[in-house]
């Protein structure tokens, strides 16, 4: 008798669905929020993460949108590391996100929202 398994190449995040950054109240100075993504990739798969430009971005610059309103607020949101090899153990996703102080001192009182796209290949 033989007995034959195979090991995909294979990469998910360790807790599926929505992930909320709050950049909360702005105050006098850039804003600046982290949080981490853990996922879990089969060991030697080489993975990629990216984010998409979400729904309000102009170009190449992702955009919130103020809700109620039509303004925009300008960030910035990267992934490190964006690229990498499964070890078969978590792999901790540092996601950045900053709004810098001379982008909303200048935007009307408000809420402003964005969604983003987080993707991790294979």
């Amino acid at each position: 008798m033989n007995v034959r398994i195979w090991v995909l190449s294979a990469c998910r995040f360790e807790n599926q669905g929505d992930l909320i950054k709050n950049f909360g109240n702005l105050s006098n100075a850039d804003v600046t929020i982290k949080n981490i993504v853990p996922i879990h990739c089969t060991n030697g798969t080489n993975f990629r993460i990216t984010l998409n430009q979400g729904l309000h971005a102009s170009g190449q610059q992702r955009q919130m949108a103020q809700l109620n309103g039509s303004a925009r607020l300008p960030y910035s949101l990267s992934a490190s590391p964006e690229q990498g090899v499964g070890t078969g153990d978590r792999i901790d996703i540092l996601l950045t996100g900053v709004v810098k102080k001379t982008d909303f001192q200048s935007r009307p009182v408000g809420n402003y929202a964005d969604t983003v796209l987080l993707t991790i290949e294979p």
